[in-house]
């Protein structure tokens, strides 16, 4: 009796030791990877999941280089991996179940980050001042001064924006902008700004997100909607990756073993309010966000562009703006 004991104290102390801490950094809209998969991920592994909420992921991880205090990143873009990647601040990395992204199209371009969402960016509208939205870039930039757009110095969705202008015309993208320019009415600094002036009645139209048509529900369902051009929807996506540190805990691994999960897809879904990256069953709320086959992406080429050049391109595109 006092044998099995003593087995069972070292095989309880063995099993708090092995636990595992996976600090995880990311934008403070994930905070969900510790609320509320946390207690998921600790039941499957025994290990925990601590998040701290960084703006400006890369830039903190080149402060901790030296002494990285992360094991995982996430909300990672098709940009920031590369320079994430430039700074040897990430490792590589491909899940097992990597299989579990049935669309070729919802891969990222590095094998330093795993996707975990998707979304598009699109054009929202007011129904009640915009009956017949334009279908495309041309008939767009012939309604005068209707469409509000964002700083791409300031805003995230501002440079998604400028991404996309890049996906569709490469090296002249900046040709998007000057056929734009005639439907800008302002220039915002960013997403919450021009949401704002947008349900004010201000301006009928702004850059924003087909998810944002989650939120046009009840009276707003029938004054808000969202379109998409035909040119071709930019999609963006985030990503995670491992940190680059001397010793990789086997929980990170594990976490991003974890990212093409169902129980994670479907919780990144609801928290995120961004598409799922597998064939997880989501909330039937995304049916009236509108969807389209004709998406683009940035190029390896492209991506390492726009790195190279981007301050460049954010100046000549506020230039363009204002004149």
């Amino acid at each position: 009796m006092k044998k099995i004991l003593l087995c069972s104290l070292i095989l309880g102390a063995t099993t708090i030791v092995s636990a595992e801490e996976i600090t995880v950094y990311g934008p403070s809209s994930m905070k969900w990877i510790e609320k509320k998969y946390g207690s998921i991920f600790q039941k499957e592994t025994g290990d925990t999941i601590k998040f701290i909420a960084i703006d400006g992921i890369v830039g903190r991880l080149k402060l901790e280089k030296k002494n990285p205090k992360a094991d995982v990143v996430v909300g990672l873009t098709e940009l920031t991996t590369e320079m994430a990647r430039r700074d040897n601040l990430i490792l590589p990395y491909t899940p097992k179940n990597i299989g579990n992204i049935t669309n070729e199209k919802f891969k990222m371009n590095s094998d330093y980050v795993t996707p975990l969402d998707y979304g598009l960016l699109a054009i929202n509208y007011n129904k009640e001042q915009i009956k017949n939205p334009p279908k495309n870039l041309k008939e767009l930039g012939e309604m005068s001064k209707k469409l509000m757009v964002e700083n791409p110095k300031v805003s995230i969705t501002g440079e998604e924006a400028l991404q996309w202008s890049v996906a569709l015309y490469g090296d002249n993208w900046i040709e998007f902008w000057k056929e734009l320019k005639p439907a800008v009415y302002s220039v915002e600094p960013g997403w919450s700004e021009a949401f704002a002036k947008f349900s004010a009645g201000e301006a009928p139209m702004m850059i924003g997100y087909a998810t944002s048509n989650l939120f046009f529900t009840g009276e707003d369902s029938a004054k808000y909607d969202s379109f998409l051009l035909e040119e071709g929807s930019f999609m963006y996506q985030e990503g995670g990756a491992l940190v680059n540190k001397k010793e990789v805990k086997e929980g990170a691994k594990k976490f991003m073993e974890r990212i093409l999960s169902d129980d994670f897809q479907k919780i990144m879904s609801e928290k995120n309010y961004m598409f799922p990256v597998t064939n997880v069953e989501i909330d039937k709320s995304f049916e009236n966000v509108p969807t389209t086959d004709k998406t683009v992406k940035l190029s390896k080429e492209q991506i390492d562009k726009l790195i190279d050049n981007l301050d460049e391109y954010k100046k000549e595109l506020i230039t363009v703006l204002k004149d």
